[in-house]
């Protein structure tokens, strides 16, 4: 069952990268006629729906299982079924693409039937890792902690796509109506992510034969949970979840109640870290020069308007411009999370007994994709500086050689990333249906 629950989780990576190939292509400067203005918006929407929700959610399931020595078949199935169908609509290009924040979606009954499996194998998994999770909590080992954290999260999240239903609207207004539906919700998949961030760098060390204890630190797991169920109630409180007095509160719950406990871990992670050359310790690295390199760019855009708001609460709240800089930020974060699970594969690979050894092409692989993410990130910040407009096709918005250059290198990322998550991607189906893979 986990063999299924890995395969599953890299294919819907290997979709999800290749879709952000075309994306890619589609606003760099020479080759962005090659796609078809319409399709770009499919294979973004695609993109984040495959590589990011769909990865990062079927491995946390695939690590929770792992944490409890558990099997979920059920939800597998229910995972199956809405990445299929998910994978499906974006690489036909049916139905209307809609690009709102957390879940982009392709308004078409069968995209939504695909959610619908999806979550739904998600939550079924939450509720059937609950009960583990509850013991688990107060546990000093860090994955278990960390695994139980996120959870009960989910569980949030559940309730939070609930309470949001009544308050997405009228469909006459897609854009709102799936903004309001997956505000809530969405930000708390960040806090999912981000916990499961945390335990992807302690499981590294771990593997690395460093084992930590988290004392008193597992008591800033407070701040998760405490910021994740004020969310559930923002479209219960707020006549508009996505109101302004409502994003305040939610960027106030990204800097407080999830940076914060990332920093005090990160402190602690450091303090223990061995420098080496190693595939794990070089992941480790690179996954943290990436997320630091996101969360600059976040804190750079918001913290200027949540201190004016402080100063002055009958100001304007901005948060963060509506330019490429938001990308950037969440490609750092987001990445990070890729580069830690990806490495966190192949140490399953040999831990499940799939291969006795790893290849040389590992560590080239963690380099190649950490080094073209960087790039692809500082790409997309340079022209954001220069309020260069997101989710916006081929580059006749502007003739700016800044921009240009700063999306040519973002091209460069891509293509090195997107090498390094090719390589990794059939490295690793060769290595789970190799004549040794377990059954």
């Amino acid at each position: 069952m986990h063999k299924k629950w890995l395969l599953l989780s890299i294919v819907s990576l290997g979709l999800g990268g290749l879709l952000a190939l075309v994306a890619a292509i589609a606003r760099t400067p020479a080759v962005y006629k090659l796609v078809p203005p319409g399709y770009f918006y499919h294979s973004i929407i695609g993109h984040v729906d495959l590589a990011i929700v769909g990865f990062f959610l079927t491995f946390s399931l695939l690590l929770w299982q792992l944490t409890f020595r558990e099997e979920l078949k059920t939800p597998l199935y229910f995972s199956l079924g809405g990445i299929f169908l998910i994978a499906l609509v974006s690489l036909l290009g049916v139905g209307k693409g809609v690009s709102n924040n957390y879940l982009p979606t392709i308004d078409h009954p069968l995209f939504w039937l695909g959610a619908l499996f999806f979550f739904a194998g998600f939550w079924l998994g939450g509720f059937g890792l609950l009960a583990r999770a509850e013991k688990g909590i107060f546990s000093e080992n860090p994955r278990k902690h960390l695994a139980s954290i996120s959870i009960l999260l989910s569980i949030f999240m559940l309730l939070a796509f609930l309470t949001s239903i009544p308050k997405a609207g009228s469909r006459e207004e897609l854009y709102l109506f799936y903004e309001r539906l997956y505000w809530a919700p969405g930000h708390i998949h960040q806090f999912i992510n981000g916990v499961m961030l945390l335990y992807a760098w302690y499981y590294l060390f771990e593997i690395k034969g460093i084992k930590l204890e988290l004392g008193r630190l597992r008591y800033v797991s407070f701040l998760f949970l405490s910021f994740c169920f004020m969310y559930v109630f923002i479209p219960i409180v707020f006549a508009d979840p996505v109101s302004e007095s409502a994003r305040r509160l939610t960027d106030l719950g990204y800097a407080v109640g999830l940076g914060l406990p990332i920093f005090f871990h990160i402190y602690f992670l450091l303090k223990n870290y061995k420098m080496g050359k190693d595939l794990y310790s070089t992941a480790f690295f690179i996954s943290l020069v990436l997320y630091l390199l996101g969360v600059f760019i976040a804190y750079a855009g918001v913290l200027p308007s949540l201190v004016s708001y402080f100063i002055n609460p009958s100001s304007e709240y901005i948060g963060m411009k509506s330019n490429l800089s938001i990308p950037a930020h969440y490609h750092g974060v987001i990445t990070s999370q890729t580069l830690a699970f990806m490495t966190i594969a192949y140490h399953l690979f040999k831990e499940l007994g799939y291969t006795q050894r790893l290849s040389k092409l590992s560590l080239p692989q963690v380099y190649l994709y950490g080094t073209g993410m960087v790039l692809f990130v500082l790409g997309l910040f340079f022209a954001g500086l220069r309020n260069a407009p997101r989710k916006t096709y081929g580059t006749g918005f502007t003739d700016d050689p800044l921009v240009l250059m700063s999306l040519g290198l973002m091209g460069i990322g891509t293509l090195l990333a997107v090498a390094g998550g090719v390589i990794f991607v059939l490295y690793s189906l060769k290595v789970l249906f190799g004549r040794s893979s377990p059954q």
